[in-house]
């Protein structure tokens, strides 16, 4: 005999007399569950259908109901969350772990709301917790970076330097207002005017001694990656330059000076802590670069307890810096 069964809202079956007693006796099915075989005139419960399961209905099993410890370790998990992110994922974990049991245990076990609390608060501790590794980690990866980025001026510094002491050992000088004239008449071209860092390096580009932008970059305010455009006007424009260049400083004694520096704050002689952490680039006339600590206050870097832009200081042999800001 083919008998149908409606469980859970939709029909099943054809199953045999055995199968739907086996059903009943483990709990898959109830005694309320209705049934239908072929001639019937419609479903009745199977509390009814003894005739159809050879005289007896077999009674449910009597397992006793009882919560699942998972289910309740999951809402504690997920409670516990907000405190200690990291067990929200165990939370979770053991939130679905209970639902598929009680699921699976035929009506044995309970406490799915407990598996759902802890699904929530446990989906909602993870979020917590990669807010809280987010808020942690951000620092050190902008300290990182801008390690980085001051690992870069140092390296591009010292390449400034040696195209520099090429320079001078060309025209006996470095560049200033006056050595313009002479590198457009050996070079051919017109003089490079102006009274940038821009325009002193600019000459490096027509004495023919240089081809990369790259090294004159800097990450300093106003900064932008150089284009690479090294034609006539197109050569360092505004914002491709990111050091500060000291113009006319002392030779005649040997004495090693500051030559270029970075980061300035935008159009001011003030350092800028912001780019590389606190630390200032400078280059020095014997081709050395060095970091040195910025006053967040004042802006100032100190060179022997004195800011270093000081034109009495005596690192400048009674010669006032002429510093020359990036465009």
């Amino acid at each position: 005999m083919a008998i149908f069964i409606q469980h859970q809202g939709q029909q099943t079956g054809p199953f045999s007399p055995q199968e739907i007693q086996a059903g009943l006796a483990s709990g898959l099915y109830q005694t309320s569950n209705l049934v239908w075989t072929e001639g019937m005139d419609g479903w009745i419960p199977l509390s009814n259908a003894t005739h159809l399961l050879g005289g007896t209905v077999p009674l449910p099993s009597t397992a006793p109901v009882e919560n699942s410890g998972l289910a309740l370790t999951s809402m504690i998990l997920g409670i516990g969350s907000f405190f200690c992110g990291v067990t929200a994922i165990p939370a979770v974990i053991c939130g679905h772990m209970a639902l598929g049991k009680i699921k699976r245990s035929q009506g044995r076990l309970t406490g799915g709301g407990f598996a759902v609390a802890g699904l929530i608060t446990g989906y909602l501790g993870v979020f917590v917790f990669i807010a809280m590794l987010a808020g942690l980690t951000a620092p050190l990866v902008i300290r990182q970076r801008k390690k980085a980025d001051q690992t870069q001026a140092v390296s591009n510094a010292r390449q400034i330097s040696l195209a520099l002491m090429e320079f001078e050992s060309e025209y006996e000088k470095y560049p200033n207002a006056d050595t313009a004239s002479a590198v457009a008449t050996t070079a051919g071209g017109t003089p490079i005017t102006g009274s940038s860092s821009n325009a002193r390096f600019r000459q490096l580009f027509q004495a023919g001694i240089t081809q990369s932008e790259g090294i004159f970059y800097a990450k300093a305010a106003g900064t932008r990656k150089p284009d690479g455009v090294i034609i006539a006007d197109s050569t360092l424009t505004t914002g491709e330059c990111g050091f500060g260049y000291v113009e006319n400083i002392r030779t005649d004694d040997g004495a090693t000076r500051p030559l270029a520096m970075t980061p300035f704050e935008r159009g001011s002689s003030r350092f800028d802590p912001m780019p590389f952490d606190g630390k200032a680039v400078i280059l020095f006339s014997d081709g050395s670069v060095q970091s040195f600590e910025i006053e967040r206050l004042s802006g100032e870097v100190m060179l022997d307890g004195r800011n270093i832009l000081d034109p009495t200081h005596p690192v400048w042999g009674g010669v006032p810096p002429a510093l020359l800001l990036p465009e």
